[in-house]
């Protein structure tokens, strides 16, 4: 495994979209963004909504997300207003009012917006939603309310995901975020009180005064807790990028061997404790819907991770947001400043995208299955640069990470973890971009 590590330890694109942001071309007009909405739209199954809410009340030293750091909450009723407003802009220019068949809050902290905003919007987004609609929440433990959790329960958003990070004191020290135990134990009786579906735990391992024993305390107690989910994610330490990372020195990061025994370590523990490797650091346990998705060959992922239901379209509303028609995807601007302006203007805040070819289609579903399904059947000579995809995936073979058998892939257990390593071989954007794009490291 080391000399693995070694070898194939090289930046890489996560894939919950194909192709990569970076590499991103032919950005539609507003117009032909409409037009391809309009075309994928199935009244049958609708379409699941993103609603990205950018504000923090403390800056976490490691994050890489569009946030705006604020105690003021009078930002939150005019921020009601701009997301409605981008809802309604949209059900305009389709022409109907899309059914909802889930609906996702992500940040930032969603949770900064009070109860009764947080009611507000929910119901205003949904007027129209499927029989078998899933809501979801990103939550953080120090900002959510007893409030909170039963404004979600009685509006269906049944799945709340707790962003833990990690347990240790020094830990927290050198992110910014202190959050005890005995804090997330407290929240969890107040969930426990709801009739909550799912409850998910974001881990990071890499991070700053991590230690092989720290980590071992943190799955120990977040084991104890027993989440039905745990995303156990890799830190992506980019500083030249994300400025508030400069805050962390780096001489407190792990070097790569020991963040690999890190997750190593974690993972052990996990599986010892019932839960299952889903893939791209997810874990679940057997009683759990991912678990289940997985098993019926129905995993699926996206801009927010692996998800088990979706419809043809993803429609991201708020700052920095990315939707997929399935012919396209798009992006709103970043600034909230910017997307304010547009809204106030009477136009979607589009900023940037990508209108897919045939052949970013067919390479877009031999990674989704690569990383989903752990295999695929797929004619190489069909793909761009086939002479070097065969070559590698000989190369994976050799060292025990797939198993080829005619047009067949089958990614091994070992295989697993090096999954984002395969997808890149198939990656003609990557293989031929001209730009010097900087990614995180695959292990």
């Amino acid at each position: 495994m080391k000399e693995l590590i070694q070898k194939y330890n090289r930046p890489s694109p996560r894939y919950t979209s194909y192709p990569p942001v970076p590499f991103w071309q032919n950005t539609p007009n507003e117009e032909n963004w409409i037009r391809h909405l309009k075309t994928s739209y199935n009244p049958q199954t609708g379409l699941d909504l993103y609603v990205h809410v950018p504000f923090c009340e403390s800056l976490c030293y490691y994050c890489g997300c569009n946030r705006t750091i604020t105690k003021n909450h009078s930002v939150e009723d005019k921020y009601l207003e701009l997301i409605l407003k981008e809802w309604d802009l949209y059900q305009k220019k389709l022409g109907f009012t899309p059914k909802i068949n889930s609906l996702h809050f992500g940040g930032g902290t969603p949770t900064f917006l009070s109860p009764e905003h947080l009611d507000q919007l929910i119901k205003a987004l949904l007027k129209v939603k499927d029989q078998d609609f899933i809501g979801s929440i990103e939550i953080d433990p120090r900002t959510c309310q007893p409030g909170h959790l039963k404004v979600l329960s009685e509006n269906g958003i049944k799945r709340v995901s707790l962003g833990i990070q990690d347990f240790d004191a020094g830990v927290q020290a050198a992110i910014n975020r202190h959050q005890p135990v005995s804090l997330v134990e407290g929240l969890l009786e107040k969930i426990n009180q709801f009739d909550f579906s799912s409850i998910n735990f974001d881990l990071i391992y890499g991070l700053p005064q991590q230690t092989v024993q720290t980590v071992a305390d943190t799955i120990k107690d977040v084991a104890r807790m027993k989440p039905d989910l745990i995303a156990f994610y890799s830190y992506a330490h980019l500083p030249e990028k994300i400025k508030n990372q400069r805050l962390i020195k780096d001489a407190d990061l792990p070097s790569p061997e020991l963040k690999r025994e890190l997750y190593e370590t974690g993972k052990k523990l996990l599986v010892e404790a019932g839960y299952v490797d889903i893939g791209m650091d997810h874990f679940a346990l057997p009683s759990s819907f991912l678990f289940q998705a997985q098993q019926e060959k129905k995993l699926h992922r996206n801009f927010m991770g692996y998800v088990d239901k979706k419809s043809s379209i993803l429609l991201g509303l708020g700052p920095t947001s990315i939707s997929d028609s399935s012919l396209s995807f798009m992006q709103n601007t970043k600034e909230l400043k910017d997307y304010a302006e547009k809204l106030n203007a009477n136009a979607l805040p589009l900023e940037k995208g990508h209108s897919h070819t045939e052949v970013d289609l067919k390479v877009q579903q031999i990674i989704l299955d690569l990383m989903c399904k752990h295999s695929v059947n797929v004619t190489l000579a069909e793909l761009p640069d086939h002479l070097d995809v065969s070559r590698e995936l000989k190369h994976f073979s050799e060292d025990g990470l797939l198993e080829l058998n005619g047009h067949d892939i089958v990614v091994t257990p070992l295989g697993k973890t090096f999954v984002r390593n395969i997808a890149m071989s198939f990656d003609y954007h990557l293989r031929r971009q001209q730009n010097t794009t900087r990614f995180s490291q695959t292990i």
